[in-house]
């Protein structure tokens, strides 16, 4: 038995056969060739760019008919590089110039290329090198005599293991019912791991060498909880995985009974539950979990797929979720990154501490222009539905103002140019900074609601990177200036006559939606996949209990103390919603 441990990028269990999916690199030699070759070893090039466009263009019917336009573009990005002179242009001049074959000149070119995106400093960049080497790869294989091995060739309900997997391999396992997989390299970003998430199919990445240590026809076991792989399990792990699937399979059906069941506690306080999505796909999710709403739509995943898009291409974006959304409300969160994730297509200054920078409504408010082909995109799509607005990383009333003057030009725009469109849509503000949350009673003023980032919120008071592994110990949602502030927020709403939620991490965590009910909170918004377990802690709870239990939290002396109490509260009214 031999267990490897990798990174969890969908959750699920499953046990059976394994397929190793050759994906050896061709070893590429150079061969000098006359001036007279040369129009051959265009040919020879060109005839792969066909080969390479009709399997990319099948994959992406798949994936189109399964999953919908948002999992196909990165089909279309491959398509564009095959268009791309700096690869395309560039090797047919590389073979005219040093006359060698045509094989030989891709692997320069694009060698060039991918040094460009492995020296990027930032992460979304370099996750793109990928994309670029799997069009490469897959153009070598179409000019060399190599058997390319594809997931369509693969049998049916087989669990994948591979050095690499493409977006075209996942949305090819639709077809061929794969049941999992695992791969030496990966990231819970990688547009391989979105697709597994929405395929719904358990899958653990960055095994570093699972495809050295697997023979095809070994039985494995994908555990895409604690990202492990475990290959040839002896008997007792092999039992106790059968048990372990049982019992998932038994909580995730017991779970599946609250669909359709309101949020409301046992004292019959009713509790709003909407969704957080990325991608519009995952509206689908949201409403098959009864979710009321999407309490945040997050725009920036849009720039980070294409780039500057136009304002009609935002639109049809947006108007397809809000159509989507079937009547119910969408807030649509205008666009929110900056520093280490901005990707490379749009304008930004090198900046010194670009965390704490020109990010989020900053950048907006920077770059107007960029701004104002948002917000008309979204007045625009608030036409076919009930849309509401809302502005990130505010820290003060003034850029509250300036946000609200340029929807107003942004309007304007769209009457002298007679478009259909809204203009009367609820704006509101994320609360996650600590200079907002302490004015939130001249703020509540200004907008029509509050949502609260607890994500960032809790950061920037506690002067934490929660990603730090030196010093995540100190992220502590209970501590004392954190309830202080939540409180403060829920009562200048309330005082104001407007409606406050929470959309951060700790609304869809089960133990912190007690202290949230006990906070005075009504209104969440979660992962759809953390739907079903809020409603059971909810529909467990009562608010007299929540109250006392936000009491105790305060006076606790550390925070440590105040997470042990609110362990043992969750653990006595529904310790059930965790999956052991």
């Amino acid at each position: 038995m031999n267990i490897i441990k990798g990174i969890p990028s969908s959750e699920g269990i499953v046990t059976g056969k394994c397929h190793l999916l050759d994906r050896s690199k061709i070893h590429v030699v150079k061969c000098n060739i006359d001036e007279s070759d040369v129009s051959e070893e265009h040919k020879k090039f060109d005839a792969a760019i066909k080969k390479t466009e009709d399997y990319i263009s099948h994959v992406r019917e798949i994936s189109l008919d399964k999953l919908g336009e948002d999992h196909a573009f990165i089909f279309d990005v491959y398509l564009l590089l095959l268009k791309d002179d700096m690869l395309v242009g560039e090797t047919k001049r590389f073979i005219e110039k040093e006359l060698v074959n045509a094989e030989y000149a891709l692997k320069k070119v694009s060698g060039k290329i991918l040094k460009v995106f492995n020296e990027s400093e930032d992460e979304y960049f370099r996750e793109r090198k990928s994309d670029v080497e799997q069009v490469v790869q897959k153009l070598l294989r179409f000019m060399s005599a190599d058997e390319y091995e594809s997931v369509l060739n693969i049998d049916d309900e087989k669990i994948i293991i591979a050095h690499d997997l493409t977006p075209s391999d996942a949305a090819a396992a639709i077809k061929r019912k794969v049941k999992g997989f695992a791969m030496d390299l990966g990231s819970k970003i990688s547009h391989t791991s979105i697709l597994a998430r929405a395929i719904g199919i358990p899958a653990v990445v960055g095994c570093e060498d699972i495809s050295s240590n697997v023979t095809s026809g070994e039985e494995v076991i994908i555990d895409g909880f604690e990202g492990k792989v475990i290959v040839n399990p002896d008997e007792k792990t092999r039992e106790d995985y059968r048990n372990k699937e049982k019992r998932y399979n038994k909580y995730i059906d017991e779970l599946s009974k609250l669909k359709d069941a309101e949020a409301r506690t046992r004292d019959g306080e009713r509790v709003t539950i909407c969704s957080n999505i990325e991608i519009n796909e995952e509206i689908h999710i949201a409403r098959e979990y009864n979710s009321e709403g999407i309490g945040l739509y997050r725009t920036e995943y849009i720039y980070l797929d294409k780039g500057d898009i136009s304002e009609d291409d935002q639109f049809e974006i947006l108007k397809n979720a809000v159509l989507l959304n079937n009547s119910y409300p969408i807030t649509v969160r205008t666009f929110d990154l900056g520093g280490e994730k901005l990707s490379d297509v749009l304008p930004h200054p090198e900046e010194v501490n670009p965390v704490m920078g020109l990010r989020a409504v900053r950048y907006s408010l920077r770059f107007k222009d960029f701004f104002k082909k948002q917000l008309k995109a979204i007045l625009r799509a608030a036409y076919y539905g009930d849309v509401r607005i809302m502005f990130p990383m505010i820290s003060g009333i003034e850029e509250v103002n300036i946000c609200k003057e340029m929807l107003s030009e942004s309007a304007e725009e769209l009457r002298n140019e007679n478009q259909n469109f809204k203009r009367e849509i609820p704006i509101g503000v994320m609360v996650e900074l600590p200079s907002l949350a302490l004015i939130t009673h001249l703020i509540a003023r200004e907008v029509d609601f509050f949502s609260v980032g607890s994500n960032d919120l809790i950061q920037y008071t506690l002067g934490i990177d929660r990603n730090n592994e030196y010093v995540a110990y100190l992220y502590r949602p209970t501590h004392p200036s954190i309830l202080i502030m939540l409180e403060k927020i829920i009562k200048d709403a309330r005082n104001t006559g407007i409606e406050a939620s929470v959309c951060g991490e700790i609304a869809g965590e089960p133990k912190y939606i007690p202290v949230l009910l006990g906070l005075g909170y009504r209104n969440l918004s979660m992962s759809p996949a953390s739907i079903l377990k809020a409603k059971m802690v909810i529909n467990r709870m009562e608010i007299d209990s929540c109250v006392k239990l936000v009491r105790e939290l305060k006076e606790c002396k550390y925070a440590r103390l105040a997470e042990e109490k609110l362990s043992k509260f969750i653990n006595a009214y529904a310790g059930d919603v965790y999956f052991h």
